[in-house]
This record gives C-alpha cells, structure tokens and sequence, in this order.
C-alpha cells in the first residue's frame, strides 16, 4: 500500500484562548453564579497553558460540516489526479457525525460522485485514522481493492461544548476546550505491493468510561455505575489526568516491548496531539528526538481522529515530510487504545 496523498480542510473561525474563554462566560453568564464563572474560566485558562493549546478553527455561521470533508476529498483527489470512479472504497474514520445508521461514508461516497464503492464506518475515537488505515491496508494487500479513500471530518464539535450546570462538573469538561476542528481525506493505492507498513493497536477496554461522548442511550450499555448525572448526552466528558497518565503508560509499554518499533531511525513523527505537553513527556520517555516531531496542538489544537492526518497534509505542505521519509505515529485515544504505525512515506 502506497500513501498518495493527504489534504485538509479547515472552518474559517479562527479562536484563540481569550476568545474562546469570552464565548464561554457570555453563555454562561446567565445559568452560572459569578464564582462559579470565574472559578470555570481560571480552570480553563489553566488546563489550556498546561496542555499548549493557543488557537483552534471551528464553523463560521452557515458553514457545515460536511462541506469540509468533502472539500478535503474533493482537493485529495485532485492531488492525486484520480476521477471520483476511480476509488473502491471509501471509509468514514471520525467520532462527529449526523446519525448511528447508515454508514457516514455512504453519503461521503454520494456528495464525491462515487457511482458504486464498498463505503464503510470504523468508530475507533481519535484511533480511528490509524484503524482505518491499518484495515485499507489489509483490503489492499488481500487484493480486494486498488484504491481507497479515508476520510475525517471532526468539525462542529465545539457547539455541544458551551453549556455548564455548575462547578462540579469542571473538571470532566476541560479537555473539551483544547478541541478543534479539522477535516482530512487521505488517498491510498497498490502502486507499492512490497510495502513496510507495521500496525499495531492495542485496546485496555476497562479503561472505556475515562473518556466518552455518550448518546440518550447510555445506561442501557454500561454496568457497575460507571456512568453517572455527569454524563450528559453528546457531550465530551473525560477524567484527563487519569487518562493521560495511564495512556501515556500504556504507549512506552507497547513501544518498548515491540522490537519492530523502537531500534528504528525515524525522520518524521506524527501523534493524536491532544497535549503538546503530554506528547514532549511522551517522546523523551520513548526516546525519539523531539525534533522529528511534527506537533499541530498549539495551531489547531486536539483535532481528535483528524490530528495525524492533518499533521501529514501540513508537513508535506511545509517540506516537513517528502518521499523516502521514515515515518512513526504514535496514537493515544480513548477506549483506551494506544496505536502505532511505522512506514516509508
């Protein structure tokens, strides 16, 4: 499997840190006593220093989501000088989406002009790129299809994250403020049969309620009070500290342990980026040069399943990333699943 290209899309507002803390106070300033608002906003400003978040993109009034994966898709196919009828499958890899059924994809698949593909959903949090792009591999080296599309369209996020109740639910809610918003489409193809690509993903699933963006269904699937009041319905709720600390665990056990990873000389490194902290703790522990590391926190802060993605497209933009490249991406996501993949680009 070959990496033809990737191309990004991003909404046209841009939102620092202030801005971002002015949206919450204004539509707070009403259900919220003045303590508790400040209280809210001093949490805030912190949990975003801390994590290196500085800018983030989100929809402009009468921008919809859909328009910029579609419009990745669309500059991903150009790129790659392919007719939409030229892609076998299409596969949708974000956590936002408009409805549980039918496959996302499928309406990707319509919007491009794909008269007939094999278009398929993986719901995999910000692990979904990385998944997605472990099974095309598979479909493609089994011989199943030449071309396919994968696609992320993690925009709109930030209008379920403005509503708070109280001061006790802070601390579930600040990583949502390090969210942005981003769409990627990266083509893949057979033209590199004898490829390197290495996968490998590992889930603690009974780490699954550290971090959640539950539906109205949710105590129907949960046992033993894992989920209480503070789950409120498409809303990002997450224990930060305890996921990333065990996250951050779990990644240099995976590393460590797989001798297909860490002997190896990597010139470019991509990660999920949802704190550029995080990641600088993360590859002194594993031992990569930070300079290879290719961080999009502090522009386009966590951009959940389109981060890796997004981070390709920029640096081959900026001349970061070019053929021959060795490159390593490091995952951690909720679930929790840590991930990892090696490949010349």
């Amino acid at each position: 499997m070959r990496i033809v290209t990737v191309a990004h899309a991003i909404p046209s507002t841009r939102i620092t840190n202030d801005e971002l803390l002015e949206r919450i106070d204004a539509h707070n300033r009403e259900a919220l006593e003045i303590r508790q608002l400040e209280h809210l906003k001093r949490r805030a400003r912190r949990f975003m220093q801390h994590a290196g978040t500085e800018v983030r993109y989100t929809l402009a009034e009468g921008e919809k989501a859909i328009d910029f994966g579609i419009q990745a898709s669309t500059r991903a196919l150009e790129s790659a000088g392919l007719a939409p009828g030229e892609i076998d499958f299409v596969i949708y890899s974000s956590v936002n989406r408009g409805w549980l059924e039918p496959a996302t994809a499928a309406m990707v698949q319509s919007e491009l002009g794909i008269a007939e593909a094999a278009s398929f959903d993986i719901v995999e949090a910000c692990a979904g790129w990385l998944r997605a792009m472990q099974v095309a591999h598979s479909l493609i080296r089994g011989g199943t299809y030449r071309r396919g599309l994968i696609v992320n369209c993690e925009c709109g996020l930030l209008r379920h994250q403005m509503d708070y109740r109280g001061g006790q639910e802070i601390a579930h809610r600040l990583a949502s403020f390090t969210i942005g918003e981003a769409a990627t489409a990266t083509v893949v193809d057979d033209e590199v049969p004898a490829d390197d690509f290495y996968f490998r993903i590992v889930t603690y699933g009974k780490h699954f309620d550290l971090c959640m963006v539950p539906i109205d269904t949710v105590a129907d699937f949960t046992m033993n009070g894992s989920v209480d009041g503070r789950h409120r319905s498409l809303e990002l709720f997450s224990r930060s500290n305890q996921l990333i600390s065990t996250t951050v665990k779990k990644i240099i056990e995976q590393f460590r342990a797989d001798p297909n990873l860490e002997p190896t000389s990597y010139d470019v490194g991509f990660g999920h980026a949802a704190s550029t902290r995080a990641s600088q703790i993360l590859l002194r522990k594993l031992g990569v040069r930070p300079e290879i590391f290719f961080d999009t926190h502090p522009r386009y802060g966590n951009t959940v399943s389109a981060s890796v993605p997004l981070g390709i497209s920029l640096a081959l933009q900026e001349g970061r990333l070019r053929r021959g490249d060795r490159v390593l991406v490091v995952i951690g996501s909720a679930g929790i699943s840590v991930g990892f993949a090696s490949f010349v680009f």
